[in-house]
């Protein structure tokens, strides 16, 4: 039987912080708009994209039209340059090419299917994963709709999320934004403690990975293995 894993990438799978506050910085500069520290920039990375344009260049966004050369400025110069220092984590190869023998790997994530298709083949990731699903599919995060794709496109018949309604899907991510969305499509969910995030999120996941390596050893007892 078809067994969703579905996976966020930044912050879960690898730290693109550097390569995003990067691609800002250049987009500053190409826009005549005077330079901004790391410090206010690292805080609207793992945003989603619309907060990340409208936090970072808030001083030049001021219509739809602005906005919209903002994100062709951005994306352009972020997928030239998506892993200059973006790393995969440590032993994150060696959890995915177990868990894909668990089930279908599909990775979820706020950032351009396009970017992260790109980065997940920079960073030799790419041949784990079944399928990514972005923005793309009309959502982002915490929306489910992006699981409920997900699940679609593996072939994995769902039920109405409730809590445990799916219980042959799993979410696995470093947010409130990954759990949440786990919880409404009714996965169990998994959250990872290597990520962004220092300190545990506000929704309480069911599961807690200290280190990637915890991964398949929580997924087969999920599904007694």
């Amino acid at each position: 039987m078809t067994c969703l894993i579905a996976v966020d990438l930044d912050g879960t799978l690898e730290d693109s912080r550097l390569d995003m506050i990067a691609a800002v910085h250049r987009v500053r500069s190409r826009f005549h708009l005077h330079a901004r520290a790391d410090d206010a920039i690292r805080p609207w990375v793992n945003q989603g994209m619309e907060q990340l344009y409208r936090n970072c260049f808030n001083d030049y966004v001021t219509d739809d039209v602005r906005y919209a050369q903002i994100e062709a400025a951005y994306e352009t110069d972020y997928s030239a340059n998506v892993a200059v220092q973006t790393r995969a984590y440590p032993d994150i190869p060696e959890a995915l090419a177990a868990l894909k023998e668990l089930g279908r790997l599909v990775v979820v994530t706020n950032k351009p299917d396009a970017i992260s298709k790109r980065l997940l083949k920079a960073l030799r990731l790419d041949s784990f994963i079944s399928d990514v699903v972005g923005p793309d599919c009309g959502a982002i995060k915490p929306n489910p709709l992006m699981l409920q794709t997900a699940a679609a496109r593996i072939g994995l018949n769902v039920k109405n999320g409730s809590k445990g309604s799916n219980s042959r899907a799993f979410m696995i991510g470093d947010t409130a934004g990954d759990i949440k969305m786990g919880r409404a499509f009714g996965a169990t969910t998994v959250w990872c403690a290597w990520g962004y995030m220092m300190k545990e999120p506000g929704e309480t996941p069911d599961h807690i990975a200290r280190v990637p390596a915890d991964l398949p050893e929580l997924i087969k007892s999920s599904l007694r293995i």
